[in-house]
């Protein structure tokens, strides 16, 4: 068994993130899945533009690495600073925005980045 990311196990190499994906995991994956896609038509984006989303982006095997008591030197925040944009994915209820990181993200992202 390899210990590394998804990101790790598929790509050729590194990947630049093209958008950060800040959305929470009670969402049904269908519905992440249409507004990516939507996400990436609106944009005409190519299937060789990267998504990160922490679930495939961080090695869930040793997640010591990606999580940091400090947000702003997490894995997470690192892609927000590399990447293009960000994008929220908001479900039916809204509960994403009850979710501290979700909030962090949005906030980091409209506030913090240029």
């Amino acid at each position: 068994v390899r210990m590394c990311s998804y990101a790790e196990l598929v790509a050729d190499g590194p990947q630049r993130p093209k958008w950060f994906v800040s959305h929470w995991w009670g969402e049904s994956v269908m519905e992440f899945l249409m507004c990516l896609e939507q996400h990436s038509q609106d944009r005409q984006l190519s299937e060789d533009d990267p998504y990160w989303v922490c679930a495939y982006a961080n090695n869930q095997w040793d997640l010591k690495c990606d999580v940091f008591e400090d947000p702003s030197q997490s894995s997470f925040r690192r892609a927000m600073d590399l990447s293009e944009g960000t994008i929220s994915v908001l479900d039916r209820e809204a509960v994403c925005y009850s979710r501290i990181w979700c909030c962090y993200e949005v906030w980091v992202s409209t506030t913090q980045l240029s």
